[in-house]
This record gives C-alpha cells, sequence and structure tokens, in this order.
C-alpha cells in the first residue's frame, strides 16, 4: 500500500429553552451515553440504579434545574461512538492503558466515559444543550467535539476558554491547523487530538508522485470525482479559498470575491471540458454514495476525507488534491478535547486530564492505529503510510470553515457549479450570478 465563566447571558438561555423545547417528545429518550468504558476498573464510577439501559431519562424542560449530587472526584467524559473504546482493538487497548496510568498517578479519581450521537436530536451537542438547562449539574466534565459542534458550542455557552490553565501549546510539536482547530473568537476552547484531512484517493496508476495544480487539468487523474449532490461539500470553498480567495473581510463579515469566482468557475468549466469533471458527479449525495463509485471503478479518483477513506486497500494511493495554488493547499477538521462550562469544577486538575489525553506518547501510539491523522508530528513516524506524503498533506492544512461562513452561499455556490457541470451556463454568467443572489441575501439580512 502507497499513500502518496460564567452563567449563560439571556440570549443564550433563550437559544437553549427554544432548543429544549423542540425535543420535549423525546427528552426522556436522550441518550445519555452507555455503560462506562472500562468496568473492570475499579476506579471507574458505577451506573447510577436508574441507568440500567444506558440511556438517562431528561424530563421536559421546565425551568427549574434538577438538582443532582456533584462528585468533584467523578470526571465525565462524553464522546462520540466512532471513539467507542470498549472493545480489544489496539486502539482502544492502548487508549484504556493510557487512562489507567492517569488514574493510578491520580488515587481517588474516577473516569466515566459516555457515548453520545454525533447527529440529530440525540447528538452530543444537542445533549449538551437540553442538558445545560434542564439538569446542569448532570453536565459532563470533559467533552470531545468536532470542529463545528466546539464553535456551536462555545457560542453557546457550553464550554469554557482554558488558555489560561493549558500548557499543551509551548511545545512546537503540533502542526499549524491543530494550533488553531481549537480556538474560537481567538480564544482557546479545546486540545486537537486527532485531525481528519481532504484528501484525494486514486488508484496506483493514477497518482502523481507530486503535487498537481487543478490547472492545466490534470488529464492523467481520469475523473475526479466529489459529492457534488451534497448540499454539505466543501470542495468549491477547498479550490477557491486555495486560489487566496477571502470568505471573510476585514469587519468579519462573509464576502465572495468576483476575480476568483471566475478563476474558480473556469477552471471547472475547463476540466469539464476535458472530462476530468462531469454532471455525474450531481448523483452522488453523500461521501459514502461517492465512494462507492470510486470502489466499483466509476471514477478514477475521488475527494473525501480521510476518515471515509482509511484504510485504504492496496490498489489505492492518497494524494494531494488538485488545486488553484502552486502548492498544495486542503481542509482540516478534527476532533477537540473541551471542559464544559459548569458552576462547581475542579479545572487544573481536569485540564492536566485533557491534557493527558493529547500526550505525545499517548497520540504516537494511538494515532497510527487508528483511522484518522495526527495533530503532532511526533505521531508521523509511527504511521503506516507514506510518512513524507502525510507530513506534507498536515503542513498544508487549514482549519474548515465556520458554518455562520458558508451560510450565506453554501446552496447558491453549488447551484452555480453543478450548472457549469452541466454545461448549463458559462463562468462568467455563474460568477455574476452568485454574486447577485449572495447581495441580496446580504441585504435582505
Amino acid at each position: 500500500m502507497k499513500v502518496k465563566n460564567t452563567h449563560l447571558r439571556t440570549p443564550q438561555k433563550l437559544f437553549l429553552l427554544l432548543i429544549a423545547s423542540s425535543f420535549v417528545v423525546s427528552a426522556c429518550d436522550v441518550v445519555d451515553g452507555l455503560p462506562e468504558i472500562f468496568p473492570a476498573n475499579e476506579a471507574v464510577l458505577e451506573e447510577e440504579e436508574n441507568d440500567q439501559t444506558g440511556v438517562v431519562e431528561t424530563p421536559a424542560p421546565t425551568l427549574v434545574p434538577t438538582q443532582v449530587p456533584i462528585d468533584l472526584d467523578v470526571v465525565k467524559v462524553w464522546v462520540e461512538p466512532q471513539f467507542d473504546f470498549e472493545n480489544e482493538s489496539p486502539q482502544a487497548q492502548i487508549f484504556k492503558t493510557h487512562v489507567d496510568e492517569y488514574i493510578n498517578q491520580n488515587p481517588g479519581i474516577k473516569i466515566q466515559f459516555r457515548l453520545k450521537e454525533p447527529e440529530g436530536a440525540n447528538s452530543i451537542l444537542n445533549s449538551l444543550a437540553i442538558t445545560a438547562e434542564a439538569a446542569p449539574d448532570a453536565l459532563p466534565t470533559i467533552v470531545l467535539l468536532s470542529r463545528h459542534d466546539l464553535e456551536k458550542a462555545a457560542m453557546l455557552g457550553l464550554i469554557r476558554p482554558i488558555e489560561f490553565y493549558a500548557s499543551a501549546f509551548e511545545n512546537n510539536d503540533w502542526y499549524p491547523f491543530a494550533q488553531k482547530i481549537g480556538l474560537y473568537k481567538n480564544e482557546v476552547y479545546g486540545l486537537p487530538m486527532t485531525a481528519d484531512v481532504m484528501v484525494l484517493a486514486a488508484s496506483n496508476l493514477n497518482a502523481p508522485g507530486e503535487y498537481t495544480p487543478l490547472t492545466p487539468a490534470p488529464r492523467e487523474f481520469g475523473s475526479i470525482g466529489f459529492p457534488a449532490g451534497n448540499s454539505e461539500t466543501l470542495v468549491p470553498y477547498l479550490w477557491y479559498q486555495s486560489a487566496d480567495a477571502n470568505l471573510r473581510d476585514q469587519n468579519d463579515e462573509p464576502i465572495l470575491e468576483q476575480e476568483k469566482l471566475l478563476e474558480l468557475f473556469s477552471v471547472i468549466n475547463e476540466n469539464r471540458r476535458v472530462g476530468n469533471f462531469s454532471s455525474s458527479f450531481m448523483q452522488y449525495a453523500s461521501s459514502a454514495e461517492a465512494n462507492e463509485a470510486f470502489s466499483s471503478g466509476e471514477l478514477a479518483s475521488l475527494i473525501n476525507w480521510s476518515s471515509a477513506l482509511l484504510p485504504i486497500p492496496d490498489e489505492t494511493s492518497l494524494t494531494f488534491i488538485p488545486a488553484l495554488s502552486d502548492a498544495p493547499y486542503t481542509y482540516a477538521n478534527g476532533w477537540i478535547w473541551c471542559l464544559v462550562q459548569k458552576d462547581t469544577s475542579d479545572i487544573e486538575r481536569n485540564i492536566d486530564f485533557m491534557q493527558h489525553l493529547i500526550s505525545q506518547e499517548f497520540l504516537s501510539q494511538w494515532t497510527p492505529e487508528s483511522d484518522f491523522l495526527p495533530v503532532r508530528q511526533s505521531s508521523i513516524p509511527g504511521m503506516r503510510y507514506d510518512q513524507a506524503f502525510l507530513d506534507d498533506l498536515l503542513m498544508s492544512a487549514n482549519v474548515l470553515p465556520s458554518e455562520s461562513t458558508l451560510e450565506a452561499s453554501k446552496e447558491i455556490m453549488l447551484e452555480e457549479v453543478n450548472a457549469i457541470l452541466s454545461g448549463e451556463t458559462s463562468p462568467e454568467a455563474s460568477a455574476e450570478n452568485i454574486l447577485t443572489q449572495f447581495e441580496e441575501g446580504q441585504t435582505s439580512d
């Protein structure tokens, strides 16, 4: 295989109440996690008597917070199922050993892990919001959030800044994107554990050894697919920003630059003309559908998140995404440990545990066994793939745009990209059309 502090402000309370109200029907079914990850460890907190099924019954919000006993020796941790370490996999065993090590070094502490869904009514973010309003004492101590969830949680006051306490970034071992992925409005809200980066997957025959710009059209790739039917796709924005284009102005307001849009649409049109791009891409409404098309040979290459591609088969390589730049450019997502906003909390102890979960020693062992990419250069030597390529890829990674930045243009951007893929419009017409709609939307707001 080769791989080339604070209480919530009033507006925030109202917002959370709206969220909670929308889940009145399902509030009693909010998943509060599965049994502890390490039941054999005596240091782990026993399940509550009324939590026999792994579900916490959250009552419909009544504006009167439920009071539950607080045990400062218990660190409650919420993670998504993909980070479930209660199994026999190598990565799970490494994680268990690392947590046990912390418990042994800190007598009396108890660590309790629970699983939360990444999306939907019982998602980790919605569970945080509902619990914060209905039963704040039942909040977790620490959560592992994706980049977009971190932004929302910080905006709502569900997590707290930690820069004053955290010393982890004093080490220069972090990739540039990893130093920024835990930031919100220039404050540190979390410590990154792992990365997810957009890459190009190609057959070994189609993957070049070095970075190739999207212009001139790289015919050696064949059809370069991406899920153009997925409204959440970020590929057009990746290309746009790779041309050194801005999505925010000096006043931090969303913008689109006409000259850069015309460059983007012209490149897409040229690739369509030579057969690299196709209107058939619109049939792929999800990463999974695009992956299936690539696996079946329908696509010669595919732009996707690394977590959706790893581990890769022997006949496939990963390489840089062709972009509108002379050097590699890509987006990075990731999962970040965050400290939940609680009135009573042993902050320094909890930060210490968070830093234990991102230590060089731990991540250099855990990351190579996972389906994620490193946030620290010290993890590269253990990776099973082309280490020089991975290092260059991660050095070229940039934190993906916030949802608030994309909201104003996401729908019209995809419409115009698909219109060009279909040959229905010219680059000039698409650039003018998207700017007109974008400016009208900004004015109406």
